[in-house]
Order: C-alpha cells, then structure tokens, then sequence
C-alpha cells in the first residue's frame, strides 16, 4: 500500500479518473492540454497494469484498444496526439497502403483524413493482428492482410526486438523452424487486394524497409503519389539511401518531417477536386448516427437493418399513413440521393417507395416515389439541389392504391446514400 488504499482498488480509482477525462475530452474536443494529460494518464495506466483497455477519442465514434505493459500507449500517442502523420499533401489517395500497421492506429487516423480511400493493413506478427482487427473492425473501408511485406514471398524470423511487437526487426537468415512468419512483396500484395496500383503507402518496418524499396524500378513504385517512410539506419547502415533512390528527385520533393521521410511527387497524378463526402443514411462506419421512427406497426418486421447499410421498412395496411424513418442530417452539399429498392415480397401488391428532403422545421424541399412490383429490385437515384446545413432525410413506405391488404409486403431499403 502507498496511500493507505488498498492495491486492490488502484485499479478501480485509475479506470475513475480515466472515464473522467474521457468526458472532459468530449466537452473540449480541442483542448491540446487536456489531451496531453489523458495520455499522461493512459501511459500510466498501461504502465501498472497488464491485459487489455481502451482510449476513447472525441473524434472516434468508437474506442481504440490498448494493451498494457506494451508500448501501444506510445504508439497511439504519436499519432493522435502529437500529430505525426499530419503532414500537407497535394494527391487525394484512394489506395492507401500501411505496410507496419501495428495495432491499427495509424490506418484509423488515415480513415478518418481520407474518408473516400480504401485502406490495407499490412502486418505480420500474431499479438498484433488480433488488436489492428479490433481496432480496424468498424471501418469498412480497412483491410487487414497477415504478411510482412519484403522483396520476395519467403517466410522470417523475428531478430532483435526494441519495444517488444512494435519493432521487431525481422530477417530470413535464420533456421527453416525459426522462419515463421509469412513475407510477400508489395506486387504480389496489390495483386491480392486487387489494386492496379497504390496512391499513397505509409511505412514503418524496422529495417525491413531495404528489402521492401529494394528494387527502385519496381513497377507498382511508378503509381506511387506520396510515401511516408521511417528508416533505420542504425539498424540497417545506408538504408535511407536505399529508399530515396525509388523516388528520384526530378519527380519527388523530398522532406523529414520528424522521424520519417516524406517523399510527394510533384505534380500528383491523383489530385481529385474536393468533393462533398458521400453520406450513408445507415452508416457502418463507427459513430452513433440518429434516426427517429414513425407509424411502424408493432410486429418484430416492421423495421430492422442488415448488412450493415440497408433496412426493411414495412409498409401499413392501407388506409393508414406511411411507415416512415427521419435521418437527421447536416448536409454539405451533397447532390444526389441513391439506393436499390427491393419488394422482397413473392406474392403481394405493389409499393411505393417516397424520399422526402426537409428543412429542420419540416418543410419540403424535395420529394420524390418509385412504384416497386414483388420481387423487383429496381436502383433508384434522385437529384438534390445542393443542399447545405441540417436537414431530415424521410424515408417512406406504403402500398399502392389497388392493394387490399400489405400480406408480404417486404419493402426494403439498399445502401441509401447522399452524395
């Protein structure tokens, strides 16, 4: 005992003080003082215990897991506290390689910067690809591949070990039976994920990077827009010199912010306009989105969501007012609304599906029916007029005029979506 409190509650009294902070994050998101002290205390945290624990972030909707007596602490602290990765860029990735992911923090901030990219997670070693999985779950735009990445499909063993499974240096001079882990290069990696190529990879493989940026006339090198690279020559003499020859200087502006390399193409063969993001109505990314319902019957079938992004809205007998769900949104504008409409139903009347755009007071700015027959799946888009700030999207549905009755009236909703 220190204080006079017994071991057994020092635990209780940390994860107290931890929540505390957590809601003091949420009331000052912006708070860089507050931050540095929740870290603070994370650090400590994970420093006096073992086992497995969680960060909440106010711009997370969904928490990051930590596991104690590790530096995942560290690691998360480098990338959503002191901003390591926040470096300008002129290219818009849409393949986004993280080749070291660790246990997915990096690929969760990458997520949330470039919400229209698809993400890979390259990571070979057990421990953590059980956390990246965890923490790179709700993101549907994240993959997570079990490999290392080097310059040929081989298998490695794990050499020195600097902060435990963070940065391991691996190396394939070892016995067949200590060559354990599976390696692939990047070429073969893309081609599993079916990428043509890679806009932007972010890299942090503890010396493996010479075997990775080993060959500079490596075809999937010439798509490459940015790469972020943190080298180690104290391991590896000369490997700095190894990576920058893959990113001549006629093409690539060349800077360090911190401890990485950051080499830009000049003139980014990806640099998408700015676009307003896509808006899923039923989001599977992380985040509690609202929605209200409305004159729904009371059976177990008149609203559910599977998949992810989709719902069935049952429609009322008729006579009665339409089923119907209020999103509330802030829009920015977006200019089109889209969805599949199935009538799942094999023997029932018609439906009419109805997308409704309102002000916040309720008046209509928009509205927009498609009749939809059993069993047909019909794709459906609907122009917006560019709207701006808080609306309500209301999804309706109910039967067509000539039914008598909504028996299998199975209506559903596919991935409605503004963008």
């Amino acid at each position: 005992m220190q204080d006079g409190a017994p071991i057994a509650l020092r635990p209780a009294a940390a994860l107290r003080r931890k929540v505390e902070l957590e809601v003091a994050l949420q009331a000052a998101p912006g708070d860089a003082d507050l931050r540095v002290t929740y870290f603070d205390h994370l650090q400590m945290l994970a420093a006096e215990h073992t086992g497995l624990s969680h960060a909440m972030l106010p711009e997370l909707g969904h928490p990051l897991y930590f596991r104690g007596a590790t530096p995942d602490v560290a690691n998360m602290a480098q990338v959503f506290r002191d901003h390591v990765l926040e470096v300008p860029m002129a290219a818009t990735p849409r393949r986004i390689l993280v080749l070291g992911a660790y246990a997915g923090y990096a690929a969760v901030w990458l997520a949330r910067r470039h919400p229209l990219a698809e993400i890979a997670c390259v990571e070979p070693m057990p421990a953590n690809l059980r956390l990246l999985a965890l923490n790179t779950g709700p993101w549907s735009c994240i993959r997570v591949l079990g490999t290392a990445a080097w310059h040929s499909a081989t298998r490695l063993a794990v050499g020195t070990r600097l902060t435990g499974d963070w940065a391991p240096s691996l190396h394939d001079r070892a016995d067949e039976d200590e060559r354990l882990l599976p390696a692939r290069p990047v070429a073969d990696l893309l081609s599993v994920l079916g990428w043509s190529q890679v806009d932007f990879v972010l890299c942090d493989v503890v010396g493996a990077e010479a075997a990775v940026f080993a060959d500079p006339q490596a075809l999937w090198l010439r798509q490459v827009d940015v790469a972020l690279v943190q080298t180690y020559p104290g391991l590896v003499p000369g490997v700095d010199q190894t990576v920058a020859a893959c990113f001549p200087s006629v093409f690539y502006d060349h800077h360090k912010p911190g401890e990485y390399d950051l080499f830009q193409r000049r003139v980014p063969l990806r640099a998408y306009p700015p676009a307003p993001p896509r808006l899923k109505l039923i989001p599977d990314e992380p985040g509690l989105a609202p929605l209200l319902l409305h004159d729904l019957e009371p059976v177990p079938w008149a609203f559910f969501i599977f998949d992810g992004t989709s719902c069935q809205l049952h429609p009322n007998a008729p006579g009665r007012a339409p089923a119907h769900i209020v999103f509330p949104r802030l829009l920015s504008g977006q200019t089109r609304f889209s969805a599949v409409l199935h009538h799942a139903g094999a023997s029932s009347a018609p439906i009419v599906f109805a997308m409704v755009l309102e002000r916040p007071d309720g008046s209509e700015v928009l509205r927009a029916e498609r009749v939809v027959a059993a069993r047909e799946r019909v794709t459906w888009s609907v122009p917006l007029p560019t709207p701006t700030g808080p609306h309500r999207v209301v999804l309706q549905t109910t039967m067509a005029p000539e039914a008598s009755n909504n028996h299998s009236a199975w209506a559903r909703w596919l991935d409605p979506t503004l963008s």
